[in-house]
């Protein structure tokens, strides 16, 4: 089992638990039939921040044809994994912003990173910090999506596109141009499943494409048990259209822990060592706990990232970065579920 240490970061408000807590089949798992659940439409909402996307957009499918379809993927064809390729040098705090044209209409995307070229006096680290989905005019569906080197040096990842069938599908309707929707996916069984959420976006027109983005998902626990899974999609493009949601369930398990005790408001962050293998893309869920009343329980996964370092033994690791929050009004816990595509 895999160590935890325990390290306060009081400028951050934060609290990094490193070593990664508890490997899989060490925790008890609650066993649930997998249900039909609803899907509903919540109140819509605004959200107001937008990273500024780079002026040049990198064709992905381009850049793993020019590998030969690399699979640094030391398993090519794995299941899970759509493609992967080099990003190239990237200085620290500059973003890069790929596409994968042609992408599937029923599929949900999620991409990993593995990065390379850590020095003995630093890491190398890099986020995804967005990810949205573009119809062209025709019906190409696009899937884009942002990466940035948040470390101090310049260095470069692969880039690992996961890839999922959908187990659920709908409508979203008409959204104007700026609007947000909020949707809640009811009965969220097995509570141990992640869910990952991918748009076919449609309408376009040949002036303007239409382009559709999950800006943020949430997981709520009720006060009868329930789970439930929230998330809000925004039109990000400049003409009103519409999408078909397509909702991808993750049940493949690398390992879980429990949060402990959270306050709202409070944010715990861990990270995972030795995140092998190098083409894995995680896809983080959480399983809330402690709903009381009628006060639920609501946890959000606000932030991860990947780092390559070098140990002092002159190995090179790969390490994955989660921050969980409380994002709800009473004191609860919950299950992180590192799960992957």
């Amino acid at each position: 089992m895999k160590s935890i240490k325990l390290a306060a970061l009081a400028v951050f408000g934060t609290t990094l638990l490193t070593g990664c807590g508890v490997e899989p089949g060490e925790m008890p798992v609650e066993e649930s039939r997998l249900e039909e659940p609803s899907q509903e439409n919540a109140s819509p909402s605004v959200d107001t921040s937008q990273e500024e996307v780079p002026l040049v957009a990198l064709d992905g499918r381009a850049a793993a044809a020019a590998e030969g379809v690399r699979g640094m993927a030391v398993r090519p064809g794995l299941a899970g994994l759509a493609s992967s390729w080099y990003s190239g040098s990237v200085a620290p705090g500059a973003t890069q912003h790929w596409y994968w044209n042609n992408s599937s209409l029923t599929g949900a995307y999620k991409v990993g990173l593995s990065p390379i070229g850590a020095s003995t006096t630093g890491p190398c680290q890099f986020e995804v910090t967005r990810a949205w989905d573009v119809q062209q005019y025709g019906g190409e569906r696009e899937f884009h999506f942002n990466i940035k080197n948040t470390g101090g040096i310049t260095c470069g990842t692969n880039i690992l596109l996961g890839w999922q069938e959908r187990a659920s599908t709908w409508a979203t309707g008409g959204i104007e141009v700026g609007a947000s929707q909020n949707w809640t996916w009811n009965n969220a069984n097995p509570l141990t499943a992640t869910h990952v959420v991918g748009i076919s976006p449609s309408g376009s027109t040949s002036a303007n494409p239409c382009q559709l983005e999950v800006t943020r998902s949430w997981y709520v626990q009720q006060p009868g048990g329930e789970r439930k899974f929230n998330f809000t999609v925004k039109n990000v493009g400049a003409i009103a259209c519409q999408g078909d949601i397509q909702l991808a369930t993750i049940t493949n398990a690398n390992s879980s822990w429990s949060t402990g005790s959270m306050s709202p408001g409070t944010s715990l962050s861990w990270v995972w060592n030795n995140a092998n293998p190098l083409d894995r893309v995680y896809a983080t869920g959480l399983s809330p706990a402690g709903a009381a009343g009628t006060s639920t329980c609501q946890l959000e996964v606000t932030k991860s990232s990947y780092q390559q370092v070098i140990n002092s033994s002159g190995t090179t690791e790969r390490k994955y970065y989660l921050t969980v929050q409380n994002i709800g009004s009473l004191t609860c816990a919950g299950t992180v579920l590192l799960n992957y595509l």
